[in-house]
């Protein structure tokens, strides 16, 4: 209206360019209104234009052509201002609803990676309304329409009364609130959330209750977990039977104590707490508490161990095992130590008078030591005089006797020379018997070599050799090939020379004897096991196998002097193993010898 009032003004002037005076109006109209605004200015200003100041005016019929084609110029020009504006406002709302999406999209985001959402509701209805986060907090689909009663019923028990509390002051005083609470979700999970409110006013009257919610049971759970973890740790920390202290790595300085620490060493904790470990630690153990308390805090070492010395209040001296470790987090300076301290003074005493009792016992050993090597060698000067004194009045008596069988013979009657035949046997007995304890006694003396010895080969030997010596009877033999020991060879020798003579011995009334050498496996250990099918003995009277002059057979239906099972378990007892036999009458005998087995030594 008001470019029209102006063009009237100012016709007489302007009335040549009539068509370009309305392009603002048509131009602005579209701008500011949109397409149909300017669709409504073109065909007005057109109207009164045709209408108005084109000649002639007031007849709707123009003589001349131009005027219509100036007037459908007019019109298509208005029509593409109000198209490309309406365009234009669209591709802004667009726009502006684009970067509106975006935001929200970024709120939604940001609530669900926070947990945290809105909600209100109206104090005159009770109704009110959240986001999607709080619905999904609830476990509540995000259309359901909420109300003060849903939100309160689902707080536990018993944290219900403070949010109804918090509400009516809220609404009634307009009070703000922010409380952490707990609520049992519609899926049934209990969930903690920090939830506050704030009063809305119009006119000094609470209208609307706004608020936030967040979940916070991650956090929550944590809090409470480090909460049970400081509660154990405090426990622990006073209840502990060891000492346990926390010291400042900078000074020294107790920063806390437990009072295991205070009743080792006697003070009180006000007491404790007002020093530094360098003033109850012995001079001795100082230098070395603070090198290695050094280099825990320059992180050269994790902890450190050791035992050292404190005075107690009373001025006595207490030994201690100390643990040190830094605190502090990984990476970071130590700036405290936690130490673990135990009194070992108790064990200290006892290693001292175990010193004690060794050096007494080390001294005790060397004279008993001393004692047997005397009474050993006592022992073999005994035996080689006992050789030496007794051979010679038993050649004698053998000699004497050989000789009076040969010259006085004949005047002799038969009881006479039985008795003479009795002396000579009773000379040869007495003669095997000096020889047994000669044999027993260097069996456990002298010094032993350790060397590989194929026993295999040592049994085919031997029975090789009694067959030689015992041509008249035909005793079969297996031996097992490759039974390898280690050991002293001669003193093996004795004691396989004993098992298999005996074998021999004992198989002579059997119509087919055999006897056999092979290994054997029981519990993960190797046996060597002699064994012969002769007529063996009742183990009831195994003992009597092993002691010297001991004999499970008479004499004239076994001869022997009971001496080479004696020697054989003293040889088989100095090279570390074991031996034991197997037997029943009748039904032949096994001896089972466990040696250390043999190592080659592969050649470089």
């Amino acid at each position: 209206m008001a470019t029209g009032l102006l063009q009237g003004l100012c016709w007489p002037v302007i009335v040549p360019f009539v068509w370009f005076l309305f392009y603002p109006t048509v131009f602005f109209s579209s701008w500011l209104g949109g397409f149909a605004s300017g669709l409504w200015a073109t065909f007005l200003s057109t109207a009164l234009v045709w209408w108005f100041f084109m000649e002639p005016v007031h007849t709707l019929l123009k003589p001349r052509p131009g005027s219509y084609i100036n007037a459908l110029a007019f019109i298509g020009m208005g029509f593409l201002f109000s198209f490309f504006h309406e365009r234009l406002r669209k591709a802004k709302l667009e726009a502006a609803e684009s970067r509106l999406r975006e935001r929200d999209g970024l709120l939604e985001r940001t609530s669900r990676t926070a947990h945290v959402g809105g909600w209100e509701f109206d104090v005159a209805t009770r109704t009110g309304s959240w986001t999607e986060e709080v619905a999904r907090i609830h476990d509540l689909d995000p259309s359901t329409h909420p109300d003060v009663e849903l939100g309160l019923s689902h707080f536990v028990e018993r944290d219900r009364p403070a949010m109804v509390e918090a509400v009516r002051r809220a609404v009634e005083e307009g009070r703000p609130y922010d409380l952490e609470v707990e609520l049992v979700s519609a899926a049934g999970v209990r969930k903690w959330v920090r939830t506050t409110g704030q009063a809305v006013l119009e006119g000094g009257r609470v209208v609307k209750v706004q608020g936030a919610m967040q979940d916070i049971s991650d956090r929550k759970a944590m809090e409470l977990a480090l909460r049970d973890s400081e509660a154990r740790f405090r426990a622990l920390f006073e209840q502990a039977g060891v000492g346990v202290v926390e010291v400042e790595a900078a000074t020294g300085r107790f920063q806390r104590v437990n009072g295991r620490f205070c009743e080792i060493l006697g003070y009180g904790e006000a007491e404790l707490l007002a020093m530094r470990f360098q003033d109850l630690t012995h001079p001795g153990d100082l230098g070395r508490d603070l090198r290695e308390t050094g280099r825990l805090a320059r992180g050269e070492i994790a902890s450190y161990a050791t035992e050292k010395r404190y005075f107690r209040k009373d001025g006595s001296i207490v030994w201690v095992g100390l643990t040190v470790r830094p605190l502090c987090w990984p990476g970071q300076e130590a700036t405290h130590f936690v130490s673990i301290v135990e009194d070992i003074s108790a064990r200290k005493q006892a290693e001292a008078e175990v010193k004690v009792l060794n050096a007494t016992l080390e001294r005790r050993v060397a004279e008993r030591t001393q004692e047997l090597t005397a009474a050993n060698q006592e022992l073999e000067s005994f035996a080689y005089a006992v050789s030496h004194d007794l051979r010679a009045p038993l050649r004698a008596m053998d000699g004497f006797s050989q000789a009076l069988l040969e010259d006085c013979g004949p005047a002799l009657d038969g009881e006479g020379r039985g008795y003479l035949d009795q002396i000579i046997r009773a000379s040869h007995t007495m003669s095997g018997l000096i020889d047994g304890i000669l044999l027993l006694s260097r069996a456990t003396r002298g010094d032993m070599e350790r060397a590989p010895v194929d026993i295999s080969a040592l049994s085919e030997s031997l029975l090789e050799g009694f067959g030689r010596a015992d041509g008249r009877r035909p005793v079969r033999w297996r031996v097992e090939p490759g039974l390898q020991a280690e050991g002293d060879p001669r003193m093996l020798r004795a004691a396989f020379t004993n098992l298999l003579g005996n074998a021999w011995k004992y198989t002579g009334k059997s119509p087919e004897p055999l006897i056999e050498v092979d290994r054997v496996q029981e519990d993960g250990v190797p046996w060597i096991r002699v064994r012969d099918n002769g007529c063996g003995f009742d183990m009831a009277f195994e003992e009597k196998l092993w002691k010297p002059f001991q004999r499970l057979h008479r004499q004239d239906e076994f001869p022997g002097l009971g001496i080479g099972l004696a020697t054989t378990q003293r040889i088989v007892n100095r090279h570390g193993g074991r031996l034991r036999a197997e037997s029943a009458p009748g039904r032949g005998a096994s001896f089972l010898i466990a040696l250390p087995p043999f190592a080659p030594v592969e050649a470089p």
